[in-house]
C-alpha cells in the first residue's frame, strides 16, 4: 500500500510539473506570436511609410515593450554582453530562447532599416551572433532562421 501512495504521490508531482511546462510553453508561444505580429506590423509599415523616423519610433517602443530597456542599450552593449543579459538564471531554457530569438529578430528588422552602414553592419552583427546561438543551442530548427543569416551574411559582405 505504502508503495501505491508513494507511486500516486510522485504521478501528482508530475503532473503539477507538466501543467507548469505546460502554462509556460503557452505564455511563451502566445509572447512569440504577439512579437511577431508587432514585427509583420513593422515590416508593413517600412513599407508604406516614407518617413523612417516614425518607423524607428516603433521598434524603439518594441524595445522597450519587449526587453524593458531603451534601443540604445542594446546599441551599446557587446554582442557577448547582450547574450549574457539574456541568459539569466531566473529564466528558463525556453524562456531564454525565445527572448534571444525577439531580439535577433528585432535588431535585424532594425538594422535593415538604418541608412548608416556602421550602425546596419553593428545591428546585423549582433543580430546574425544570435541567431547562430540559437542555431547552435536550441532544440528547434528553423528555416527561415537559417535564411536570414543567410541574408544578413550577404548584406555583410556586400560592405
Amino acid at each position: 500500500m505504502i508503495w501505491i501512495a508513494d507511486t500516486l504521490a510522485g504521478w501528482n508531482i508530475l503532473t503539477r510539473k507538466n501543467r507548469q511546462v505546460m502554462v509556460e510553453r503557452d505564455y511563451i508561444m502566445r509572447l512569440l506570436q504577439d512579437f511577431f505580429a508587432m514585427i509583420a506590423k513593422l515590416v508593413r509599415l517600412k513599407v508604406e511609410e516614407p518617413d523612417v523616423t516614425k518607423v524607428q519610433e516603433r521598434f524603439n517602443e518594441m524595445y522597450r515593450q519587449f526587453f524593458r530597456n531603451q534601443a540604445e542599450h542594446f546599441y551599446e552593449m557587446d554582442k557577448e554582453d547582450i547574450l549574457n543579459e539574456l541568459s539569466r538564471e531566473e529564466l528558463s531554457e525556453t524562456e531564454q530562447n525565445a527572448m534571444i530569438q525577439m531580439l535577433s529578430e528585432l535588431l535585424y528588422q532594425d538594422g535593415l532599416i538604418k541608412k548608416d552602414k556602421t550602425e546596419k553592419c553593428m545591428l546585423l552583427e549582433k543580430s546574425l551572433f544570435l541567431m547562430r546561438y540559437l542555431e547552435h543551442f536550441s532544440k528547434t530548427y528553423s528555416w527561415d532562421r537559417e535564411q536570414k543569416m543567410s541574408d544578413i551574411t550577404k548584406i555583410l559582405t556586400e560592405y
